[in-house]
């Protein structure tokens, strides 16, 4: 009888459920293997979205990289070597660069390599912002009656200069004098507003130099705009890549023309040697190669990552501590094809 009554005591003690120190055991258990998953789905999602950002930053600087390339690789097709290329450059801010543009050129039967709009005999360049008079008959850059852009929407094309463009201006004639570039502001058959942002041209001495042939070409203007924040490149205004943070460019010449890059051809690699398109001594006709560096960062900071300094080249002044940002770069360089070569194609 006793046999049976211990029997139904736990028949009944494990018909009761589980004790509060099992439970207890039981929900603490499930509780550790519930954080674990959270923790690894929250680990594996912000690896998730830190590979898909660094993969982004990536392809956008491999892009425009590519670009940059593909149009430094140009400057100077058809256009007067003084007006192939042209630049800022700061110590303490990204770079700019202007190259001649090709788009709107078809050179058929042109071999001179002088294309590029004459600023009209009758007003000289005073290096200054302001409406130039243009000869009107240079305006059309490849001469086949047919223009480039549509600058007042009306549907027509009048001119091969863009509104918001870049532009190059140099002295054909005495390359010497240096070279400027800025932004068109506007533009109509004879006329162009232009912003001088950069450079300027030596004063003209009729009694040493060549008469005078002012040329103006259109350009692809490399900048970054990092107002309110942002990190942006723009090309002649327009967005190319979000989260381009660094522009650097560095430029050398062969001035001796004897085939070597010596000490002090080069511009731009340091803070002594800045690149000055007004310079009369390193003119487009000896320039053999441009160098540039392109910083891409995430769109979002990781808390995580603990090397995220700024990434400092050519001449940009040192700018130090984490802010927690991942970062990528690119540098290419390349040697302009047609720069100290007229008419080369």
């Amino acid at each position: 009888m006793r046999g049976r009554n211990d029997e139904r005591h736990v028949r009944a003690r494990r018909s009761g459920g589980f004790t509060l120190v099992e439970l207890m055991l039981t929900v603490t258990m499930l509780s550790i293997v519930m954080y674990l998953t959270m923790e690894s789905v929250n680990r594996q999602q912000k690896t998730s979205i830190v590979t898909d950002q660094v993969v982004e930053v990536q392809n956008n600087v491999r892009a425009v990289a590519a670009l940059i390339e593909r149009e430094a690789r140009m400057a100077g097709f058809m256009v007067p070597d003084a007006a192939g290329a042209c630049g800022a450059d700061n110590t303490t801010a990204p770079d700019e660069l202007w190259i001649s543009e090709i788009e709107m050129i078809v050179p058929d039967d042109e071999r001179a390599g002088d294309l590029g709009a004459r600023l009209a005999s009758s007003q000289p360049w005073n290096n200054a912002d302001g409406t130039y008079n243009m000869d009107s008959t240079t305006m059309d850059l490849d001469e086949d009656g047919v223009f480039f852009y549509d600058n007042d929407g009306n549907g027509t094309n009048e001119a091969d200069f863009r509104v918001g463009g870049g532009f190059i201006v140099a002295d054909m004639a005495n390359p010497a004098r240096g070279v400027g570039c800025g932004v068109v502001l506007s533009v109509n058959a004879s006329q162009l507003q232009l912003d001088l942002q950069q450079g300027q041209l030596a004063t003209f001495v009729s009694s040493s130099m060549a008469p005078q042939e002012i040329v103006i070409v259109p350009a692809a203007h490399y900048s970054i705009n990092t107002t309110g924040g942002t990190t942006e490149l723009l090309r002649n205004g327009d967005l190319l890549a979000k989260g381009v943070e660094d522009f650097q460019v560095s430029w050398f010449f062969d001035v001796d023309d004897d085939g070597v890059i010596d000490p002090g051809d080069e511009r731009g690699i340091t803070a002594a040697t800045q690149y000055d398109p007004a310079s009369i001594i390193h003119t487009n006709d000896v320039l053999k190669e441009i160098r540039y560096s392109i910083v891409v960062r995430t769109r979002a900071t990781d808390v995580d990552f603990s090397g995220g300094a700024f990434l400092n080249f050519e001449n940009r002044v040192a700018v130090v501590g984490n802010d927690n940002f991942r970062r990528r770069v690119i540098a290419g360089r390349v040697r302009p094809r047609n720069m100290g070569q007229t008419g080369s194609i």
